[in-house]
């Protein structure tokens, strides 16, 4: 009996021995020890008994904390961190952990909250504020986002891409200035990162500087001859400064990579039918409505080519479609009136060019096309009031002068 006594001391004893003076210190101690040498279980009932015996005791409270930290618990290490903090509320320890764990739960006005007292203790530490401006870009403040990462250390990776990131912010709400300097402090990091050469041409290309966004959208191909944006991108430009053949091969290499894209193909016809390859634009225009049937533009634009390659019915049907889904479209009111005046349905022409005029009123083209409708219906008096708005529209607009003194004589 003796015996069974002593070897049941002997495993409670291995469990937790017992310390000489039993406080509350002492356990703290002892779990301190235990942890260091990886037997976290042992180091935890120390820390749990030393708590037990001292509420406030800060050690176990911060050992507490980071233990459930590192398993992934990070409700009970908040816990732990959140009663250290209330003891010493500048423990910085507590305050860096605390401001992760936000981070992590998506909390980003608590982190915040938690970098602002760190940056208050020590306002050196560069990764408190990369930190600050991964908290205030979540939250929207991006202007300070940007002055708390040009103090900040952050990890290079991470940072390099931060500033890519809010260079495409900027990018989206406009301010093509402030974006641009978060791209070059990208390239500043990472002189090839293709995302922040395609952003800054991007920016270009919003400002109108097309030939600046083309060497940025280059810089980005050479980096990767498979990036599609920035293919992409460069048609753009090159469309913009009336390079149509450049723009074409950009497109086809776009749709080499991707035939998703219906301005894609809307864009290459658009560039045919600027180069009066009327045949292979409708080809590309019909391509760009079976991927988006709802868009207006693209039926204008076949409704245009069909009418350079005088197919009138199948011009008039495009621009019937563009008016149905666009019925605010004065140019598309106004061609589909050109159309019926073509075809001598000059009955039909009229309400075309009328609404065309009620949505914009100064449209010279509606109102000589109106004119014009009138002659052929031989109403004179109205087709002259309508020679002459034209006219006062812009004085230099030749064809109803021509018309209007026709009718004089």
């Amino acid at each position: 009996m003796i015996k069974l006594v002593v070897v049941t001391m002997f495993i409670f004893s291995m469990l937790l021995p017992l310390p000489v003076t039993e406080s509350s210190s002492t356990y703290a101690e002892m779990g301190e020890q235990y942890y260091l040498e990886k037997n976290y279980e042992t180091s935890v009932e120390c820390f749990d008994k030393a708590l037990e015996l001292d509420p406030q005791n800060t050690c176990s409270l911060e050992y507490l904390g980071k233990y459930f930290m590192e398993n992934k618990n990070l409700d009970k290490a908040e816990l732990y961190f959140t009663k250290l903090l209330e003891i010493e509320p500048e423990n910085e320890y507590a305050l860096k952990s605390l401001g992760k764990i936000h981070l992590s739960n998506e909390e980003y006005d608590k982190a915040l909250y938690c970098y602002n007292k760190l940056l208050k203790i020590d306002n050196s530490v560069g990764k408190t504020w990369f930190y600050k401006g991964i908290c205030l870009k979540m939250l929207g403040n991006y202007d300070e986002s940007v002055e708390a990462f040009d103090k900040s250390t952050g990890d290079y990776e991470t940072l390099v891409l931060t500033w890519n990131d809010l260079g495409y912010i900027y990018y989206q709400n406009g301010e093509y200035e402030k974006a641009i300097e978060c791209f070059d402090k990208a390239l500043k990091l990472d002189g090839n990162l293709k995302y922040s050469l395609n952003g800054k041409g991007l920016c270009y290309e919003k400002k109108e500087l097309y030939d600046r966004a083309i060497e940025c959208f280059d810089k980005a191909v050479c980096q990767d001859e498979c990036y599609y944006d920035a293919i992409y991108n460069k048609g753009i430009s090159c469309y913009k400064l009336e390079k149509y053949s450049v723009a074409i091969s950009c497109y086809e290499k776009a749709l080499a990579l991707n035939n998703s894209n219906s301005y894609c193909y809307f864009y290459k016809a658009d560039s045919l039918k600027n180069l009066g390859e009327y045949e292979k634009a409708v080809l590309n225009y019909k391509k760009a409505i079976e991927l988006d049937s709802e868009n207006p533009v693209f039926w204008s634009g076949l409704g245009l080519s069909y009418n350079y390659l005088n197919e009138y019915n199948f011009s008039i049907r495009s621009y019937e479609k563009a008016v149905e889904l666009n019925p605010k479209d004065d140019i598309s009111w106004s061609n589909l009136g050109y159309l019926y005046y073509k075809t001598e349905k000059y009955n039909e022409s009229i309400p075309c060019f009328e609404k065309a005029i009620e949505l914009h009123s100064n449209n010279k083209y509606a109102w000589n096309g109106l004119g014009n409708s009138y002659v052929l219906l031989k109403n004179y008096e109205k087709a002259l009031i309508c020679y002459e708005k034209a006219i006062e529209i812009d004085p230099l607009y030749k064809e109803p002068k021509i018309s209007k003194s026709s009718i004089s004589k």
